[in-house]
């Protein structure tokens, strides 16, 4: 069965390269510009793993790292952040709050996607909601 992953980000270019990637590599993609439409995204669909960028209006990723933790239905799905190079601080901050993993930018292909890989094998979907 295909991995899903629903692609957290502001900027669409970043947004749609990742989803690119990610669907060469055979896997299901979701996006969302924002933190508040993916929320209502992971509540709806509830991905396999969410890749989350810290950076963004609306919702930054840390409040929607923090209420996809609050919710007993999404709070085990893995969510990996992503932060600019530069950003150590709040990759540690986000990790603290319960970010499985992290990704500094740039990053390649085969990392983002190994990454996805052993969240996915972590965090077994039967065990969501």
């Amino acid at each position: 069965m295909p991995v899903t992953v629903l692609i957290i980000d502001d900027a669409v270019h970043i947004r749609r390269l990742v989803a690119r990637m990610l669907e060469q590599a055979g896997f299901i993609t979701l996006e969302a510009p924002d933190g508040l439409q993916g929320l209502r995204l992971l509540k709806e669909k509830k991905p396999d793993v969410v890749t989350c960028d810290i950076s963004m209006p609306l919702m930054d990723g840390h409040e929607f790292l923090a209420a996809a933790k609050e919710d007993p239905q999404t709070r085990d799905i893995p969510i990996i952040v992503v932060t600019a190079l530069g950003q150590e601080e709040e990759a540690a901050r986000a990790t603290a709050m319960g970010a499985s993993a992290y990704l500094t930018k740039p990053f390649s292909s085969s990392h983002l996607i190994d990454t996805i890989y052993s969240q996915v094998k972590k965090h077994p979907q039967e065990s969501y909601g």
